[in-house]
């Protein structure tokens, strides 16, 4: 016997791929890695499987939603958030603030002081007033371990932390023992600048999890550096192995820091590029990394090219271009060479205006405009370009679209954005169906309006969930209204039509519950 049910969990508007279920429950385990798409909706399989759910792996438990969530039992939803917990050498599972917020409230009447059982995310948002203060250490210890950028500032909750840390640990100043940076953990990368330089330089080693910093916390931890009292020594002592234990650090310090090393940037860059480009490290902190350590880099442009003519072995070192500065860049880059290698040099150049002086270059080089070859590797380098560089541009195909749209590459300026699809757009064939919708994102809100009721109701619904946040009144109205069309044969079951629609609700949300 067998029966067909969808998935309870659904983290896209497509994930209703069914799945054959026996009465056995018997469920192999390459289930458990399955996307949500292929985990079964009925709630007495998941009641009665405790050990599978603590075999859920990530990829599935971070699409968690509450619209699903609301139909479970409390001893369900239990375990889902129990598989969630930190658990040792597995990948964290990564949930957004609302699936926090969302786990806590089903779960708040429900929770005891076992704050490991819990995901250190999710207990940012434990009211701290039901913490006994016998285990307010206990639970530091445990939200320390949490990613404090998924807190919105709006909710102010890092204040409230911290205050509540301070009073739980007996913290009266802006000075942080050893003991304590241990505790509180993560809970660092909140802290202003004062409380860097008034630590325990141990407070570098949590600084190390952050995933970002602020100008002050930045300044704080170089003059706490250059002070020669922490674990890294006199600054005389530097080398290549102290950038290196580093770890992620040099990513953020500024040329104060850098201004210190002579011989081994270069070097040091060989491997560290490589390890941030793995990272997938989001091009701002690229383009800003190159700035500050390639600033000492200075010549004349009357010298001509006295740096080195770029070559294919010259950009294949992956601390390239290091070492050339913009007048260089200029002078010692062929446009034969850029043409041979555009790819590569499209990758390996981050800075703004380097990749302006690529651009000028590629322009001389295919004065009647670039195409579609050249467009699908430009990367970030597009966005350095001029409305007027893109009216130039043949875009023809959906490759090179998706391409030019890549999230990974940087936003785009509105105008920018819609010259783009509007090229694409004017080849005859092309349209907005579901592989362009996906390919633009979040871009679709550059569009006209008359341009957005051209979508079909067939694209729509084939399409990943759309991100309409940034559109206007007019913009969403447009898009609801051919979700709604797109969706209808949902209508029958009120909870999935409504997860189906929601992203384009805005503020149509109020009608909706009306109408259901």
């Amino acid at each position: 016997l067998s029966s067909t049910v969808y998935s309870p969990l659904i983290s896209s508007p497509l994930s209703l791929s069914p799945l054959t279920v026996s009465s056995s429950l018997s469920l192999s385990p390459p289930t458990v890695s399955s996307p949500l798409s292929l985990w079964p909706l009925s709630l007495s399989p998941l009641n009665s499987l405790s050990p599978l759910t603590n075999r859920l792996s990530p990829s599935v438990l971070q699409g968690f939603t509450c619209t699903s969530a609301q139909s479970m039992t409390i001893k369900t939803v239990h375990r889902l958030v129990h598989a969630c917990r930190p658990r040792i050498l597995r990948e964290k599972v990564a949930l957004k603030e609302t699936q926090l917020t969302c786990m806590y409230n089903l779960l708040k009447d429900n929770l005891d002081q076992s704050f490991t059982d819990y995901p250190s995310d999710m207990l940012l948002y434990y009211n701290y007033a039901k913490v006994e203060k016998s285990n307010c250490r206990s639970y530091f210890n445990a939200a320390g371990s949490a990613d404090f950028s998924v807190l919105s500032s709006v909710l102010n909750k890092d204040e409230m932390l911290l205050d509540n840390a301070k009073s739980c640990l007996g913290i009266s100043e802006v000075s942080l023992s050893k003991n304590h940076v241990e505790v509180l953990g993560n809970m660092v990368c909140t802290m202003n600048g004062s409380y860097i330089l008034n630590s325990d330089p141990f407070i570098l080693e949590k600084l190390k999890n952050c995933k970002d910093f602020t100008e002050a916390q930045v300044a704080a931890m170089e003059t706490l550096l250059i002070s020669g009292t922490t674990q890294y020594g006199k600054t005389t002592t530097w080398n290549q192995q102290t950038l290196e234990d580093l770890e992620t650090l040099p990513l953020y310090l500024t040329q104060n820091f850098w201004s210190l090393f002579t011989t081994v940037k270069g070097k040091f860059l060989k491997s560290f590029m490589p390890q941030l480009r793995k990272q997938e490290t989001v091009k701002r902190k690229l383009k800003t990394l190159f700035k500050q350590i390639n600033s000492f880099s200075r010549s004349k442009r009357g010298a001509g090219c006295i740096t080195g003519n770029i070559t294919q072995s010259v950009i294949a070192d992956t601390s390239f271009p290091f070492g050339y500065d913009m007048t260089q860049f200029d002078l010692c880059l062929d446009i034969s060479v850029l043409k041979d290698n555009l790819a590569a040099f499209t990758k390996q150049v981050d800075d703004n205006n380097f990749q302006k002086i690529i651009l000028v270059k590629l322009n001389q080089a295919y004065p009647s405009g670039i195409v579609d070859e050249q467009l699908k590797v430009l990367g970030s380098v597009s966005r350095v370009a001029t409305l007027d560089d893109i009216t130039k541009w043949s875009i023809t195909k959906i490759d090179t679209l998706s391409a030019l749209m890549a999230f990974a590459d940087g936003p785009w300026e509105t105008e920018k954005s819609k010259a783009i699809i509007t090229t694409y757009l004017n080849t005859s064939g092309n349209s907005l169906g579901s592989s362009e919708l996906n390919a633009i994102g979040a871009n679709l809100c550059s569009l006209d309006v008359s341009v957005l009721k051209t979508i079909t109701s067939s694209s729509l619904k084939n399409a990943n969930s759309l991100d309409v946040t940034s559109c206007s009144t007019e913009q969403k109205r447009a898009v609801y209204d051919i979700s709604k069309s797109s969706f209808s044969s949902q209508r029958i079951s009120n909870p999935t039509y409504y997860q189906l629609i929601s992203p384009y609700l805005g503020k149509h949300t109020h009608t909706y519950t009306h109408q259901i």
